[in-house]
């Protein structure tokens, strides 16, 4: 499949009588983003704002960030998810704007822990991609009887109908520039590197809740499924749940995919996508790493496989299972994982131990700690929300852990801060042993 992306670079993003692009700055009219949320009964409210590059501001309870982009011709925007008819997306032309973010917050006590966070200054913004950029922030308020599986998936909506109006509005302009993503022809002779996606882990399903990823549907039992890297580019795979190292904005942007297709033709063959999820069960993920195995030899014809997770020691099982198997047909594998302890060493804490699998790929490690000053603004929550690390928080309306008053000195992890830690590769840490 062929996709053209056309980039427009903004200069800022403000707030304005009408949403339109204007001399370079994006203007935004809250009136047409609340027009949303009169759509969706479990919302009461909708808080908008605006956050900018080296505000004293913290924004809590984050649940994803998203890019402003939109179709221009080829199929809809969000199949499956903003429509109730579906297309394969990936083709087509899709107008992408860069500059500004779209942060959606989920102010509620649902295991909360989960949510991220971010400060727009400070140390954690001087190495965080959403750090320095203008973020507009939505905050929705619901009824305390609301269905959280309702409002997560509202909530997602919301933020996608924004990202498809801001791209809209810069239709009438120029874009910056424009890239084609084409591996329709493929290349026999260069080394044929496949990439292997794990996207989800029901390990973290609550209340029987399954977070429908692809083109809005559930997939927590698939087995490896095989998928168009220009797919996965333009909103086939949207998130709804709580936030675990994972953006759409990554996913808009996956680096892995991006830069298989640049070079491919050049130095390597891309061979395409095997979509997985995490087995929480040995005998599934014993099925499902043979069956990945095999579909990346005998469909991809793969001479070598990237392999990322999703989250979770179970995911991290996947993975090194998929990789080992691949390694046992021939295929090079590397895993590109994250360390769950930062006061331990990489040796012990990459929980894969095939031996055949050794060259691996460290992209952070979850729990090395930051301790952050005070804020001015708080955002995500009420002035007076408590900071939940990734230790701590409420689960079904029972608290496990206090905190500390979030516009206060909190100590936070890796995992907590939104941007600075990515499975996929999206982010400026690795883990290192020293």
């Amino acid at each position: 499949m062929k996709l053209t992306v056309e980039t427009i670079r903004i200069q800022d993003l403000q707030f304005g009588e009408e949403t339109c692009l204007r001399d370079g700055i994006l203007y935004v009219n809250k009136e047409d983003i609340l027009a949303f949320a009169a759509s969706e009964p479990c919302f009461e409210t909708l808080k908008i704002d605006i956050s900018y590059p080296g505000d004293s501001t913290r924004i809590i309870n984050v649940v994803d960030v998203v890019q402003p982009r939109c179709k221009v011709s080829g199929n809809i925007d969000w199949p499956g998810v903003l429509t109730e008819e579906y297309e394969i997306a990936g083709s087509g032309v899709t107008r992408a704007v860069e500059g500004a973010g779209i942060v959606l917050c989920q102010n509620d006590t649902y295991w909360s822990r989960k949510w991220g966070s971010f400060d727009m200054s400070g140390e954690c913004a001087a190495m965080n991609p959403y750090a320095k950029m203008p973020e507009l922030v939505i905050e929705p308020m619901a009824p305390e009887n609301a269905d959280f599986r309702d409002y997560r998936e509202a909530l997602r909506r919301i933020g996608y109908k924004t990202s498809v109006l801001l791209a809209k509005v810069t239709l009438g302009c120029k874009a910056n520039t424009s890239e084609t993503f084409d591996n329709e022809t493929q290349y026999p002779d260069l080394p044929s590197v496949a990439y292997s996606y794990q996207i989800y882990s029901k390990q973290y399903d609550t209340q029987n809740y399954r977070e429908p990823m692809v083109y809005g549907n559930a997939v927590p039992d698939s087995l490896p499924l095989v998928m168009q890297p220009t797919e996965i580019l333009d909103g086939a795979i949207s998130l709804c749940g709580g936030f675990r190292c994972i953006t759409t904005y990554e996913i808009q942007n996956h680096p892995i995919i991006v830069n298989l297709m640049r070079r491919h033709g050049k130095d390597l063959n891309f061979a395409g996508v095997l979509i997985t999820v995490t087995s929480v069960e040995a005998k599934h993920r014993y099925l499902v790493s043979k069956m990945a195995a095999n579909l990346l030899k005998e469909v991809f014809h793969a001479d070598g496989v990237i392999v990322t997770k999703g989250v979770g020691g179970a995911s991290t099982l996947c993975v090194g299972a998929i990789a080992s198997e691949a390694e046992k047909l021939g295929i090079k594998a590397v895993p590109v994982i994250q360390i769950l302890n930062g006061k331990s060493n990489l040796g012990i804490e990459c929980m894969i131990s095939e031996k055949n699998v050794d060259s691996i790929v460290c992209s952070g490690t979850y729990y090395h700690n930051f301790t952050l000053p005070p804020v001015e603004t708080l955002l995500g929550g009420p002035q007076d929300a408590l900071y939940l690390s990734g230790d701590d928080g409420v689960i079904g309306g029972h608290k496990i852990a206090t905190g500390d008053p979030a516009k206060g000195q909190v100590r936070s992890t890796y995992m907590k801060q939104v941007g600075l830690m990515s499975q996929i590769g999206y982010s400026h840490g690795m883990a290192v042993d020293y």
